[in-house]
C-alpha cells in the first residue's frame, strides 16, 4: 500500500490538493487519510470515494502504477472550468493584439512602398517655384 499513497501523493502534487481537501471534496471523515498513511492502508469504500470524486485518476494506475495517472479525456475536461475561462479569454486577447499587428504591419510596408516610390522618381518631389529672390535678399526697401 505504501506505493498506492507514493501515487495518490503524485496525483495530489498533479492537482494541487492536500489530504484534508481530498477528504473534504471525497466525503471521507477529517484527518482518515493521515491515519491510513500510518497504518498503510485504506479501505476499499474510501478508495471509491476519491476516484468517484476525482474521475480523472485512472485507478488501475493508482493500484498498480501500470498505464497513466489520469484517464484519457479530453483537453477541455482536464483543465477546470475556471482555468478553461481564463484560457478562452487570453487567446481573445492574444487575437486582438495579433490582429493590430497586422495592421500595423499593412501600415508600415505601405509607407515603405511609397518611400521607395520617392527614391526611384525623385522628380515628383522636387520644389516646383524658386523663392522670389527679392523676398530672400537681406535688404527690404
Amino acid at each position: 500500500m505504501i506505493d498506492f499513497f507514493s501515487r495518490l501523493d503524485t496525483y495530489m502534487n498533479f492537482k494541487g490538493l492536500n489530504d484534508n481537501r481530498i477528504t473534504v471534496e471525497a466525503g471521507i471523515s477529517n484527518g482518515l487519510i493521515g491515519k491510513a498513511r500510518k497504518r498503510g492502508s485504506l479501505s476499499q469504500e474510501n478508495i471509491s470515494k476519491i476516484l468517484h470524486k476525482y474521475n480523472d485518476l485512472d485507478a488501475n494506475w493508482l493500484f498498480t502504477g501500470n498505464g497513466s495517472m489520469l484517464k484519457s479525456v479530453t483537453v477541455e475536461k482536464q483543465l477546470n472550468d475556471i482555468d478553461f475561462i481564463q484560457l478562452k479569454k487570453e487567446i481573445a486577447q492574444l487575437k486582438e493584439i495579433n490582429d493590430l499587428l497586422r495592421f500595423k504591419i499593412a501600415t508600415q510596408e505601405k509607407e515603405i512602398s511609397e518611400l521607395k516610390c520617392t527614391q526611384n522618381n525623385p522628380i515628383l518631389y522636387r520644389t516646383v517655384a524658386e523663392p522670389a529672390p527679392e523676398l530672400t535678399s537681406k535688404k527690404h526697401k
